[in-house]
């Protein structure tokens, strides 16, 4: 794939990570292969590929379709109107059906060539059956010459994933694991309600403590900070807890800007940074150089701190939850661990929602009128 992007002129890759795409991602990160700029979500990758673009570089975007409702907004007000000629190519999960176990990729597995349809921007498919990914992208040279985008959708086991796995070095000094860390907030939560995020760490939430008033994510990435101000404004009598991951914080950085305007002091913003992507094969987030501590203070939270222990993180965690809020956590952790089974394959998404809403009404002073 790299080979093929290089004899065809294309000087950067950007995007979001996909495990569709772990083999080239791999490569990519070690510096093999166009320039690689890891994109907190899946519209600023459309934007950087733009810019490149406007620049004179040749610019892909490797995406998940789960992204893709982030992509519609640059795409129909930027690349389109602007004739920004671009390639991006989309995993398809969900395709041709949802897994049982992940039904949250369900409608965006069946709508994404319909409603590139509807904007008139070219699509092709991409197969383990063929056609060849070379051959696309000499199709999508055609769309490229003419000012417009060119979609590549690529169906599971396309592009395979043989590169060679980096070996970690042993860290200087030991980090907590994702485990770890969830394993402390269980212990120091009492009655709080707990929201985790979508991917790894909701899977370690279920597996080490599931209970009717854990509110497990999947899919909408970003936005499990989002969903525990909600809840936290709705309910301020209950004490809230979201699991957040620096991925996941990055991707919707505004979250916690609304979150320090509107200040509920019932909040506790737990962020387990580890500055990778766990869950799609430990791509790098590009965003180690962020202090989320201070970027939370500075987005008006009335408490921030910063652990690198799980001491300092229980001992952080019962001062949050004895004081007003809202409050950040940012624990840095070791990436990588087991990934334990996810909470949809046991319990139902809709259950999950339904029981989770359940135990909010439960005792609520307001439910007896």
């Amino acid at each position: 794939m790299l080979d093929l992007l290089a004899a065809h002129d294309y000087g950067l890759v950007t995007g979001v990570p996909c495990s569709y795409f772990a083999g080239p991602l791999r490569l990519l990160a070690r510096g093999e292969g166009p320039r690689y700029v890891a994109a907190v979500n899946e519209g600023s990758a459309i934007a950087i590929a733009a810019g490149a673009e406007l620049g004179g570089r040749l610019s892909l975007v490797l995406a998940q379709n789960s992204g893709f409702g982030n992509m519609i907004n640059p795409l129909t007000s930027l690349v389109l109107p602007y004739r920004i000629p671009m390639t991006v190519m989309v995993s398809m999960r969900g395709w041709p059906v949802a897994d049982p176990g992940e039904p949250q990729h369900h409608w965006m597995g069946q709508v994404v060539p319909s409603w590139l349809d509807s904007l008139g921007v070219a699509h092709r498919m991409l197969t383990a059956d063929g056609p060849s990914l070379g051959d696309l992208l000499e199709w999508a040279r055609s769309a490229l010459d003419h000012g417009r985008p060119a979609f590549i959708l690529v169906a599971k086991g396309a592009i395979a994933d043989d590169a060679r796995a980096d070996t970690p070095s042993a860290p200087a000094r030991p980090s907590p694991t994702r485990d770890e860390v969830v394993s402390a907030v269980l212990a120091e939560a009492g009655d709080a309600r707990l929201l985790s995020t979508t991917g790894y760490l909701s899977r370690s939430l279920f597996n080490l403590g599931d209970s009717e008033r854990n509110f497990y994510m999947q899919g909408s990435m970003g936005h499990a900070a989002g969903i525990a101000a909600g809840a936290a404004l709705a309910q301020p009598e209950r004490r809230f807890i979201v699991l957040d991951g620096d991925g996941a914080v990055l991707m919707h950085l505004g979250s916690l800007a609304t979150i320090g305007h509107l200040a509920p002091a019932n909040l506790t913003h737990v962020i387990f940074d580890n500055g990778v992507y766990d869950s799609t094969g430990g791509q790098p987030t590009g965003g180690r150089r962020v202090d989320f501590a201070a970027v939370a203070r500075a987005c008006g939270y009335r408490n921030a701190w910063r652990a690198d222990s799980i001491e300092r993180l229980r001992t952080t965690l019962r001062s949050a939850l004895d004081t007003d809020g809202p409050s950040v956590v940012v624990v840095t952790g070791s990436p990588g661990g087991p990934a334990g089974d996810r909470a949809s394959s046991n319990v139902s998404v809709a259950e999950i929602g339904d029981r989770f809403r359940k135990s909010l009404a439960a005792g609520d002073p307001r439910a007896d009128g």
